[in-house]
C-alpha cells in the first residue's frame, strides 16, 4: 500500500510540472529559430505595419532573451513560444 501511495504521489508530483518546461539548450535553440524567422519577415515587410509588428515581436524576444541569461529558462521558453504563436512561426 505505501508503493501505491508513494507511485500516486510521484504521477501528481509529476503532472504538476509546467507542460512545457525546457532546460537552456531548448531556450536557445527556441530563440534562434524564432529570431531568424523574424529576420525572414523583416525582410518581407512591406509595409510600415508589417515592419512594426517585426520590432514588437524582437522586443519581446529580448524580454526572453533577459530571463534566458537570468537563468530562467522556462519564463524564456514560455516567451519564445508564444511570439512564434502570435507570428504564426512554426517550431517543428
Amino acid at each position: 500500500m505505501k508503493n501505491i501511495s508513494r507511485i500516486l504521489i510521484a504521477l501528481v508530483t509529476l503532472s504538476a510540472t509546467p507542460a512545457f518546461a525546457c532546460d537552456q539548450q531548448e531556450a536557445v535553440d527556441l530563440m534562434v529559430k524564432v529570431s531568424t524567422a523574424l529576420g525572414e519577415k523583416a525582410g518581407a515587410a512591406q509595409t510600415e505595419e508589417d515592419s512594426q509588428r517585426v520590432v514588437a515581436a524582437n522586443a519581446k524576444m529580448n524580454e526572453g532573451g533577459e530571463a534566458l541569461a537570468a537563468g530562467n529558462p522556462d519564463k524564456a521558453c514560455e516567451i519564445y513560444r508564444a511570439v512564434a504563436q502570435e507570428e504564426g512561426i512554426p517550431l517543428k
